[in-house]
């Protein structure tokens, strides 16, 4: 049996319900937002998804969220489904996601990704004085970019459980540079039982997690992650001076507390609050969190 017949016998055997379940789970925010392909300066095409808050309840803030590597929409469900009540919302994918349509010429580094942010910005004409710019896991390293470099501020910048380097198996971090695209989706179910054993805190996370691997794009994945993999991203963080509520969940096995302590030293002017579970910065408490400190702050 060779090794590609083993891993795929390997797929078939490990098959656990956060697998099953995995694949039934879909955003109902997904079908709520407005769907729109915004072209940047590189002629890349990135996806947004918008929503607005009804008269009656919205408060006049627009939350741009960048989520974490690979995220799917469905991973911040609750959130966005509890924020739009009274947030105009820009979800925006960034270009690793399955979404994205990428130039052929371009490079996908943080540079250009906290580009994206900017131009997205400018581009959908937001008021920083009524913008609140939310960060996961990579997508905050990308904001951190952005704030480093002076690209772009608001009125309330969150940074929740903030990244210093793609988790992946030491192996798999092995092969990806020497590896042909094609080479790496035999390996998914050795991702998918590692996020499950090693990196997640529930049975729903490490259903998310499972999902994100499912509906990745090797060739894509590859393109950008190699901009990423070489290095951890503690100075993306030394150069940020804005003003940074900084949420951990230090109980969230993906996203260690260490790590996010140690980015709260590393930044200026930080407000470090703990959440304790990935559960709860991804459900109604997070979005409770962001209205008291809008209050704080007005």
């Amino acid at each position: 049996m060779n090794v590609f017949k083993l891993l795929n016998f390997f797929t078939f055997v490990s098959a656990s319900k956060e697998d099953r379940f995995s694949k039934f789970m879909r955003a109902k925010y997904e079908d709520k937002a407005e769907e729109l392909y915004l072209e940047m300066s590189d002629t890349s095409q990135l996806r947004i998804l918008r929503t607005y808050a009804k008269d009656g309840t919205k408060n006049g803030y627009t939350i741009l969220m960048v989520a974490g590597w690979g995220s799917v929409v469905l991973g911040w469900d609750e959130v966005l489904l509890e924020a739009m009540k009274d947030f105009d919302i820009i979800y925006l994918e960034t270009r690793e996601k399955g979404s994205s349509r990428l130039a052929k010429k371009t490079k996908n580094n943080f540079d250009r990704l906290s580009s994206d942010v900017k131009e997205v910005i400018e581009k959908l004409e937001l008021n920083p004085q009524k913008l609140v710019l939310f960060g996961s896991s990579f997508g905050a390293a990308v904001l951190a970019d952005g704030f480093g470099n002076q690209k772009f501020d608001s009125f309330l910048n969150v940074l929740v459980a903030p990244a210093i380097q793609i988790d992946l198996p030491p192996i798999i971090r092995y092969l990806i540079p020497i590896g042909p695209h094609w080479f790496m989706p035999p390996f998914k179910p050795l991702i998918r039982w590692w996020l499950k054993r090693s990196k997640s805190e529930s049975p729903e996370q490490a259903a998310k997690y499972i999902r994100v691997m499912n509906e990745a794009q090797s060739k894509k994945w590859k393109n950008v992650v190699l901009n990423f993999l070489y290095w951890k991203w503690w100075r993306v963080y030394e150069g940020v001076e804005n003003d940074i509520l900084l949420v951990a969940a230090e109980k969230d096995k993906m996203h260690e507390a260490d790590v996010t302590q140690k980015v709260g030293k590393l930044l200026k002017n930080s407000t470090y609050v703990n959440l304790e579970t990935n559960k709860k910065t991804h459900t109604k408490p997070m979005v409770d969190l962001l209205r008291e400190y809008l209050k704080k702050r007005e």
